[in-house]
Formats: C-alpha cells, sequence, structure tokens
C-alpha cells in the first residue's frame, strides 16, 4: 500500500539528520521523501529503496510521474545538483528506475502530482485510507481507458476533489486542506507574493502553473447576509465538472498554503459566459461549504 511506504519512509526520517536524497540529475526531492533528513547514510539508503518502490507503484497508475535517479546527499539540497552537498553515485542496489529523456516539464501536470502527493498524505496523516484506496481504483479505472498521461494527470485531481467532497465532513475537508498545505512549500515563499496579496497567489496559479485565468478580483458583501466575498473570474479552468460539482480543491489548497492573512472556509461556483465564477467566503464569514468540490449554481443566483 502506498500509505504504508510512505509511513515507513516517514519513520526513518530524524528532523536533525543530515542525508538527503535526490534526483541525481535535476537534482529534485521525490515525493515523499521531499522534505525529509534521515541520521545515516544506511538509513537514507533504506529511505530511498522505499521511495523508488512508492514511486514506482504510483507510476502503474499515472505513467507521467517522472521516473527519478535517486541519489543521498550529505548536507541540504538545493535546486542546482552541483550545489546539493555531497552526493553519492546512484546505488546500484535500488529499484530499476530508468531516468526518463526528457523531463515532465508541464507545469500543470507538474503542480498536479505535488497538490496530489500533498492530499494523499494528508489522508494518510489523518486515517482516511479508504478514501485513499478509492481515489486509486477510480483512477485506476480511467488510466485504463485513458492513454494521455498529462489528461491522467488531471482527472487524479478531479476524482480526488469529488471523494474528498462526498466522504468528508466540511470541517474535517478544512483540517485536511489544511494539513496538505503543511506539505507544501508556501506559494508566497516560492513566488515571492506578499503577505495578504490574494492578485499575486493568483497570478501565480494562471502563469506558472497553467491552471486557468483569472480576472476581476474584487471583495463584494452580500447586502442581505452581510456575507463578505471574494468573487473571481474563472475561464479556461483545466478540471472538469463531475456529476454536476466543480472542482475547487486546485484553487483552495493554493490559498491554504499561501501567506495571506485569511483561509478561505466556503466556496459557491457559478457558471459564467464560457467559464466559471468562483465565490470565495474567509474564515468567520459562513460555514464550512465547498472546499474540494462545489455544486454548480446557475449564472445569476442569490448571494450566499
Amino acid at each position: 500500500m502506498l500509505a504504508d511506504l510512505r509511513a515507513h519512509i516517514e519513520s526513518l526520517a530524524s528532523g536533525t539528520g543530515e542525508f538527503t536524497l535526490v534526483c541525481g540529475r535535476y537534482g529534485e526531492q521525490p515525493v515523499p521523501a521531499a522534505g525529509l533528513r534521515f541520521p545515516t547514510r544506511a538509513v537514507a539508503r533504506s529511505a530511498a529503496a522505499a521511495t523508488a518502490q512508492y514511486r514506482e507503484r504510483l507510476r502503474a497508475y499515472d505513467p507521467s510521474v517522472p521516473q527519478y535517479d535517486i541519489v543521498i546527499c550529505q548536507g541540504h539540497p538545493t535546486v542546482s545538483p552541483a550545489s546539493a552537498g555531497s552526493c553519492a553515485a546512484p546505488d546500484p542496489t535500488l529499484p530499476a528506475a530508468a531516468v526518463d529523456s526528457a523531463r515532465v516539464a508541464e507545469p500543470l501536470v507538474a503542480f498536479c502530482h505535488r497538490v496530489a502527493a500533498a492530499v494523499f498524505g494528508a489522508l494518510a496523516d489523518r486515517g482516511h485510507d479508504g478514501i485513499e484506496t478509492a481515489v486509486m481504483e477510480a483512477y485506476g479505472a480511467h488510466a485504463a481507458t485513458d492513454p494521455s498521461a498529462d489528461d491522467l494527470c488531471l482527472r487524479l485531481l478531479e476524482r480526488m476533489s469529488a471523494m474528498v467532497s462526498t466522504r468528508l465532513p466540511p470541517d474535517e475537508q478544512a483540517a485536511l486542506l489544511d494539513t496538505a498545505a503543511d506539505r507544501l512549500d508556501s506559494v508566497a515563499a516560492t513566488q515571492g507574493c506578499p503577505p495578504g496579496d490574494i492578485d499575486a497567489v493568483l497570478d501565480s496559479l494562471d502563469a506558472e502553473h497553467d491552471i486557468a485565468e483569472f480576472r476581476d478580483t474584487a471583495w463584494e458583501q452580500c447586502r442581505r447576509t452581510g456575507t463578505r466575498t471574494l468573487r473571481v473570474d474563472v475561464s479556461a479552468y483545466a478540471f472538469a465538472p463531475l456529476e454536476g460539482r466543480l472542482p475547487t480543491l486546485p484553487i483552495v489548497i493554493a490559498l491554504y498554503e499561501s501567506a495571506l492573512d485569511w483561509r478561505p472556509v466556503a466556496v459557491s461556483v457559478r457558471t459564467a459566459g464560457d467559464g466559471w465564477q468562483f465565490r470565495i467566503a474567509p474564515v468567520g464569514e459562513a460555514a464550512p461549504a465547498g472546499l474540494a468540490s462545489a455544486p454548480i449554481g446557475p449564472a445569476r443566483g442569490d448571494c450566499p
């Protein structure tokens, strides 16, 4: 099970360890060992073997998962493999994993893998192994009929959003996304977004990850209820509706991991021309709802 392999890898880690795992060619840290440190080279070798096994199993569901030549490094790695510390050559005792001739470079695909890995980890952390298994089974069924690696990546997040939305109550969805966000680097830190700058976060999702085009963001207040919401007009959204609901998890988790001085607690979605209109309420303005996926409302309707 993926959850068992991940738990084993995390059990080997030490907060003060000086050994890390990276891709020998690209210098990136492989999920699920990204961010973990190991106390000795021997322990790191065991973690590397389990990490390679984890990624091989995940690749059975998603062929676009990049194949990394896992290297054990002494010291904290940077983006450049040349400055990643003292790195050993690829260990021949590790499970075979040939390096792809072309790195997965599509920003949306990379974003999907990053978010999916974080949510899978959060599901395991919070004891929702049943949902993790159901997501992979549904995704595997789709993979049997769809040969497109990029499309499979999108379908993974769509099914994950649907499963989380239908199987967890809103309060637990919020807790799950909070846990997942802790596993991700901050958008504010990686993209230079100043605290409280929602436009910078959305620009990052647009320009850096090709998720959608965002425009006309503005805070609005409903006269009837007094609820304050952020209106975000979205076009060219990469994720498709499923059973009358639109996946909102990709946008919500980006807001959760950012350095904003507020967090979303409720999301509603309406059709808007050839796109969508999101209304996002911060904590204190509404009850939790629509954090993983939201029912699609009419083009015009009452405010939240």
